[in-house]
């Protein structure tokens, strides 16, 4: 709204006299006039006391008893009026309640349109974030993460890691949970704090409404500016389109799980196993178990819905149990029915590039939740080391677990063998292959022979590296303990 708007409907209800309006700027504030400050927003509406006026805002209204009184310090191209001290609460909060209100029409026909034009949640999602300068998150009631924005990431490490697994743990929810702020919510979508001492960001939440019902909430976290004001409103106005575009477009999203799926994932996210309902305690399980976590890493948009893999999963493993979200899916299953994972990964379209981490076999579903850790852990490992794989099992890839673990918490450099620093060195310095001759050897169950056709070198090459790194090092690498050390040390050296 402009300012000459702004005057010409405050003059309905109170008396103002407009002195000049030659700008034509939107006004997107209105504050009182600090006469500290260094700098004046054009696009703010300030409201002054005549003592204070010496160069006028762009924006200006004047609080005096005089109208000719400030007429010498206003600009010819500036915008001014001027109301009487007794007029100045009603006028400001008017001018204040006129900006909300415009804004937020303006808002909701700009995100209505944007609806109607990318016929999307997750572009939608993505669009709104940067009208906010924050990113976003949709989740639905059980806490699984629906949709996320990618213009504006979201960097707080919990909610990271949350979006990476697609569903939040069960300490973590009971944390929001104790929040006074969210015990004491009502069933509207105003948007209430929900920042936890876990996280440095501040959030604002606003229930999402679909036909009545709550089916999620959207939060919004602050980035490197804090969020202002006008955010809570712009927040419940884009969580009523949300509701009307998850309708339409995404009515996926309003599917609620049954009391099956809900105690799979309550055991899944950690819930205590003796607080679910007796009933579903007896479900019987297979006496030795495995469970798969698939993870689309392209097109998660074709990602299969939980009816859909269940449907095609109970042609290959009618036993298994399985629970989805948008881009993640997780099969509790027998050992023996896990063997080939690659009948598994064909349930996924192609062009999602379904990858799967499996778990160490398990025989007591109080286990599920370490299962699920055990693939994901492996999952995101195996990926980065080996990402044209498609499966990667907790056994093969639990030592790269554990010291990408010892990562994060130490300088797992200190662990090397003595003599990698010494071979790194020397093979810098000669332009030589000894530390990877050895790494090999070792991999080889120190034979020279399959070494050397690994290498595609003569065994006497093979042989002289491996004096030269004796004369070194003083490695004998065929000792058992040794050997041991220098794996892990290789380990170490892949995990950095």
């Amino acid at each position: 709204m402009k300012f000459k708007k702004f005057i010409e409907v405050i003059q309905k209800n109170h008396k103002i006299c407009l002195l000049s309006s030659g700008r034509e700027e939107e006004i997107l504030d209105v504050r009182m006039l600090d006469p500290q400050a260094e700098r004046l927003s054009p696009d703010t509406l300030y409201f002054s006391y005549d003592t204070q006026a010496g160069i006028l805002p762009a924006n200006c209204v004047l609080i005096a008893e005089d109208p000719a009184a400030p007429m010498s310090a206003a600009s010819p191209e500036g915008n001014l009026a001027v109301i009487s001290p007794s007029s100045f609460g009603a006028v400001f909060n008017e001018a204040q309640d006129l900006l909300r209100s415009n804004s937020q029409d303006g808002f909701y026909h700009y995100l209505m349109e944007t609806a109607d034009r990318v016929r999307s949640v997750d572009t939608l999602i993505d669009i709104a974030s940067q009208s906010f300068g924050a990113s976003l998150i949709l989740i639905d009631r059980n806490f699984r993460i629906l949709s996320h924005s990618t213009q504006i990431p979201v960097t707080d490490h919990l909610w990271i890691r949350n979006i990476q697994r697609g569903y939040c743990d069960y300490e973590f929810i009971m944390e929001v949970r104790k929040l006074k702020a969210v015990q004491m919510a009502d069933s509207s979508p105003n948007p209430i704090e929900v920042t936890c001492t876990s996280s440095p960001y501040r959030k604002l939440a606003s229930r999402v409404i679909c036909r009545d019902t709550w089916i999620g909430s959207l939060i919004l976290i602050e980035g490197d500016d804090s969020y202002r004001a006008a955010h809570s409103d712009m927040l419940r106005t884009l969580s009523g389109v949300l509701g009307y575009s998850i309708l339409r477009d995404s009515p996926e999203f309003l599917f609620r799980m049954d009391e099956y799926h809900d105690f799979l994932n309550n055991l899944l996210i950690g819930a205590p196993f003796d607080s679910q309902p007796a009933a579903w305690r007896k479900l019987p399980f297979p006496g030795k178990m495995q469970l798969a976590f698939f993870q689309a890493s392209r097109n998660p948009s074709l990602f299969p819905g939980e009816s859909v893999l269940a449907s095609r999963l109970s042609h290959i493993c009618p036993s298994g149990h399985i629970i989805a979200t948008r881009s993640h899916a997780t099969l509790i299953a027998g050992a023996s029915d896990l063997s080939d994972i690659n009948a598994y990964l064909s349930l996924f379209p192609e062009e999602t590039a379904v990858q799967a981490g499996i778990s160490r076999p398990f025989s007591d579903i109080r286990s599920l939740q370490d299962a699920r850790r055990e693939a994901e852990d492996a999952l995101q490992t195996g990926i980065r080391l080996h990402p044209d794989r498609r499966a990667f099992s907790f056994e093969d890839y639990s030592t790269f677990v554990l010291l990408q673990n010892a990562k994060n918490h130490d300088d797992i450099r200190r662990y090397l063998h003595p003599a990698i620093a010494i071979l790194q060195h020397y093979d810098a310095e000669n332009d030589t292959h000894l530390l990877e001759t050895l790494r090999i050897f070792l991999r080889n169950n120190a034979n020279i022979k399959d070494t050397s056709e690994a290498l595609y070198l003569h065994r006497n090459s093979v042989a002289y590296r491996l004096r030269k790194i004796e004369e070194l090092t003083g490695l004998r690498p065929e000792d058992g303990e040794t050997a041991f050390r220098l794996r892990l040390s290789f380990a170490i050296l892949q995990a950095l």
